[in-house]
């Protein structure tokens, strides 16, 4: 018993340790960073931000199921009360590419994304209901009733189903013609796709080592598409032919 009472009170004093250190590196990080709402949260920040969103609801409301489940047509009746009170920030689509969105801290999530769509029925009611404290996401509770907060649950599921329907916009288009770029500094929004086409007669590829892409060598008339995941200042260039640069904006 002793033995075990020693290796206990190690492993709990080990624990300790950790919570300290690692409250210790978040002091140290926001005194050097700051709380400021215009940069990008970090993977940290992240993490963070997704487990205040899981410790926010009760595990009463997690497994609470909706009673609109077996009714496909249910998110049909929430597409007002989504307008008026969700698309502002999630937009119509529910991507959250709106002048709000992107800019509260963090940003809203995507809800078409697996870790909105991987949360329970209860849990999403729970969200729409109560809200998330140190977020943008505000209570709902005093202006949607129950009936109306599960058919938002419903139209939540629905939004994968309505953007695999919807035509995406064609890719932005950059073309590899007499060694260069052309054009050769191009913004697109976040979430649009680039396509590169090559029309010379001899190889080239799109290599931007900074921003972590490369198509490979394309052979005339190979074509590469891409679509960045972040904001930013991306410069890339051919390095079969290093005088063929090119910049990439995303906003």
């Amino acid at each position: 018993m002793g033995l075990l009472s020693g290796r206990g009170a190690r492993v709990a004093l080990a624990a300790a340790v950790g919570v300290v250190a690692a409250a210790a590196g978040l002091v140290a990080f926001v005194r050097h960073r700051g709380l400021t709402a215009d940069r990008s949260p970090g993977a940290l920040e992240t993490v963070l931000a997704r487990r205040l969103v899981r410790l926010s609801i009760p595990a009463s409301a997690a497994s609470a199921h909706s009673p609109l489940a077996a009714d496909p047509d249910a998110w049909r009746a929430a597409v007002d009360p989504f307008k008026g009170n969700c698309a502002a920030c999630h937009g119509g689509d529910g991507r959250g590419a709106t002048v709000v969105g992107p800019n509260l801290y963090p940003p809203v999530p995507d809800l078409t994304a697996p870790a909105v769509q991987q949360l329970s029925d209860g849990e999403l009611f729970a969200v729409i209901r109560h809200g998330v404290r140190w977020t943008g996401m505000p209570a709902f509770r005093s202006v949607l009733g129950e009936a109306d907060t599960w058919r938002l649950v419903a139209y939540v599921r629905h939004l994968p189903q309505a953007a695999a329907a919807e035509p995406g916009p064609a890719p932005a288009s950059i073309v590899m013609d007499g060694t260069r770029f052309q054009p050769s500094d191009l913004t697109v929004a976040l979430g649009d796709s680039v396509s590169w086409r090559n029309a010379d007669p001899f190889p080239h590829n799109v290599t931007a080592s900074a921003a972590g892409f490369r198509s490979g060598d394309l052979e005339p008339d190979g074509r590469w598409q891409f679509r960045p995941s972040e904001r930013g200042v991306f410069e890339y260039a051919c390095t079969l032919h290093p005088g063929m640069k090119g910049v990439l904006r995303v906003r």
